[in-house]
């Protein structure tokens, strides 16, 4: 999960006054209508055509692609259908013992499934010997039906919030600004998306999981959710209990949280990631630590390319400017990979004593995201979102004093990110209510050092669901999964023996990727 996106949108056309309404429907409907059509369809797989190829145009090898059709409106199926992308690697081992489908949702909200899953098979590869392995690009997103915001309102989005900056990078925060070049994006989207805007949110999307596990022929969803798939997969335990599977959420979202409150936890959060960067740099490899010896050295060097940039941004690689909201970009990214703390802390020093950029240039252009993820972020946070803070110059003001108090290198960048929703129609209150599931018991993975999604949340989403089992990480980054054995020896366990572990168990920490400086391979979308 994204710090929330910082581009606000306020008044919108008539099209998105439905949101709220819709989004409310649930499975639990007693005037439901009939959605036969959608839960007796029966997949076709195929070899990949050319749109399902992942960023770069990388085959899918092995994988196997199909469409799945659902309704844009559930509560009014007539109104429309979509088709979205679904992509299946097949289990590797013997058919004795295997387990059916495992479905992923890899966060965002904006994600493509089939893209990730593509690139992800080798991590999740144990579970490739008894599972399917399955994916989606989920309605509004990549290859289904995307979110469209016009050029004009994808380039405020992909800014940050769409204020003017000065010409060391920094934003100047207006409140009228806001509110007009919020209007502007919310008409935008409105405009290009059409009928599907007011239908993206995540009790939808949950739907849809319930059907595509009808149409994968299983009787129970065994699921494994990442970042805002937590949120995904909470909703759907929630709406669906009797064919809840085994659940597995890592990196656990928020449930209950505004975007202020949410935004101030993870600004908090990332400023803590940043300084057990600086301290893990400086004084487990005191030697090697490019930035310096010590905590005090390295937090000097840091300070001092903040500065030489507001002085004279960098020429980067392409002939572009290289300016302090890159160098903030950089940061930010490399705090979700501990593996790329090693390259962040040798372009940091390259740029304060070559004045070269190109180290951190490059971890920006492997965290760009793909596709139509800002626009995605922006229509599903607001659609789960009830709240709507008026904007106002004392409001803005406010915001800025608090969450520069939460974080010096970050808070800045994401105070937009508390408004993002301000002047939408109000989003549906069903997540914010979501407690006590019938259904069966959920593993929650929560890593202690996550900057976008706090170990916090861990701990309030388990006291929301109630049947819920957490396994602490304890170490860095974004997601845990992939970063610890142990971690991942415990989940497989419950998804594929249904061993949970005690609750409270926790796994050691993998040392983060200092001082090497070889740059990963990927940054996460989520």
């Amino acid at each position: 999960m994204h710090p929330r996106r910082t581009a606000t949108a306020l008044t919108c056309t008539a099209l998105l006054l439905a949101a709220s309404t819709a989004a409310t429907t649930t499975a639990a409907a007693d005037t439901a209508p009939d959605l036969a059509r959608f839960y007796e369809q029966k997949l076709t797989w195929g070899d990949c055509a050319a749109e399902e190829q992942p960023r770069g145009g990388t085959a899918l090898k092995g994988m196997e692609c199909s469409r799945l059709t659902v309704p844009i409106d559930y509560a009014k199926p007539d109104l429309g259908t979509l088709a979205l992308a679904v992509g299946r690697y097949r289990a590797t081992g013997a058919d004795t013992g295997r387990k059916g489908s495992l479905v992923f949702n890899f966060g965002g909200p904006g994600t493509s499934g089939v893209t990730t899953l593509a690139e992800a098979r080798d991590t999740y590869g144990s579970l490739g010997r008894r599972y399917d392995l399955v994916s989606f690009d989920p309605r509004g997103v990549g290859r289904s039906s995307p979110v469209d915001c016009g050029k004009e309102a994808e380039e405020e989005l992909a800014e940050g919030d769409g204020a003017p900056r000065t010409p060391s990078g920094d934003r100047r925060l207006d409140a009228g600004a806001l509110v007009k070049e919020a209007e502007a994006v919310a008409a935008a989207c409105a405009r290009h998306t059409g009928k599907l805007l007011p239908h993206v949110g995540t009790v939808n999307v949950s739907r849809d999981l319930d059907v595509l596990r009808q149409a994968l022929g299983e009787r129970k969803l065994n699921y494994l959710g990442i970042s805002y798939g937590t949120r995904l997969g909470s909703v759907y335990a929630a709406q669906f209990p009797d064919r809840s599977g085994r659940l597995v959420l890592d990196a656990v979202d928020t449930l209950t949280e505004s975007s202020r409150v949410s935004g101030l936890h993870q600004a908090r959060a990332f400023q803590q990631a940043f300084d057990t960067f600086l301290a893990t740099c400086a004084e487990r490899y005191p030697e090697d630590c490019p930035l310096g010896g010590t905590v005090a050295d390295a937090t000097r060097t840091v300070d001092r390319v903040v500065a030489s940039l507001s002085e004279a941004p960098l020429k980067a690689p392409d002939g572009t400017a290289f300016t302090v909201a890159d160098l903030r970009g950089a940061m930010s990214t490399s705090m979700y990979v501990p593996q790329a703390w090693g390259a962040l802390a040798f372009g940091i020093a390259e740029i304060d004593r070559n004045r070269d950029s190109s180290v951190l240039v490059e971890l920006n252009e492997l965290a760009d995201a793909p596709g139509n993820a800002d626009e995605a972020i922006l229509a599903v946070n607001c659609a789960d979102d009830p709240d709507r803070t008026p904007l106002t110059e004392e409001e803005l003001a406010a915001a800025e004093k608090e969450f520069d108090q939460a974080s010096p290198d970050f808070g800045r960048d994401m105070v937009g990110g508390a408004f993002s929703c301000t002047g939408w129609p109000a989003g549906t209150d069903y997540i914010r209510k979501l407690e006590n599931i019938s259904g069966p018991e959920v593993l929650l993975i929560g890593t202690r050092g996550d900057p976008a999604t706090p170990y916090r949340w861990t701990e309030e989403t388990a006291k929301r669901l109630g049947k819920a089992v957490v396994l602490r990480y304890e170490g860095e980054g974004h997601g845990a999964y992939a970063n610890s054995p142990c971690v991942r020896e415990k989940a497989d366990a419950y998804l594929v023996d249904g061993t949970l572990p005690n609750d409270g168990t926790s796994c050691p920490a993998v040392p983060p990727g200092v001082p090497e400086q070889d740059l990963p391979e990927t940054l996460p979308d989520a």
